[in-house]
């Protein structure tokens, strides 16, 4: 699938506070926020709404969810210990929604578009993806 996406990279790995912080940025700017439950890997996955910053299931180190700002949307991935979020959607050049959700987000140091081969190959040699 063609999609269109971003890497922000943060100062510090993302520990559960600042998982919170990052969910709390996300409900005030944005229509809704879903998390993918965590499963076993067997059968379909689904997901649970978001309404508080501490309604985030850390079951599991990676986390995926997806924001919602209708009729849009668009996919977060990462990694509880990590200091990257890495975005998706479907690709239309006026949908700024992969890169909004990064902007504003405490602690962010960089965002590399997912085009950015060189760049996300340096990312990739530091440990970061």
């Amino acid at each position: 699938m063609i999609s269109q996406g971003y890497v922000a990279v943060f100062e510090d790995p993302l520990g559960k506070e600042a998982i919170e912080e990052i969910v709390a940025s996300w409900l005030s700017r944005f229509d809704g926020v879903e998390q993918v439950a965590p499963h076993a890997g067997t059968g379909a996955g689904f997901t649970l709404s978001v309404k508080e910053p501490r309604d985030v299931m850390l079951a599991s180190d990676s986390l995926q969810f997806r924001i919602l700002q209708p009729p849009n949307f668009a996919w977060a991935y990462l990694t509880v210990g990590q200091r990257v979020i890495e975005t998706s959607a479907l690709p239309d050049p006026d949908l700024t929604l992969p890169l909004d959700l990064l902007l504003e987000l405490p602690g962010l140091v960089e965002i590399v578009p997912d085009t950015d081969d060189a760049r996300l190959e340096q990312l990739e040699e530091e440990g970061l993806l």
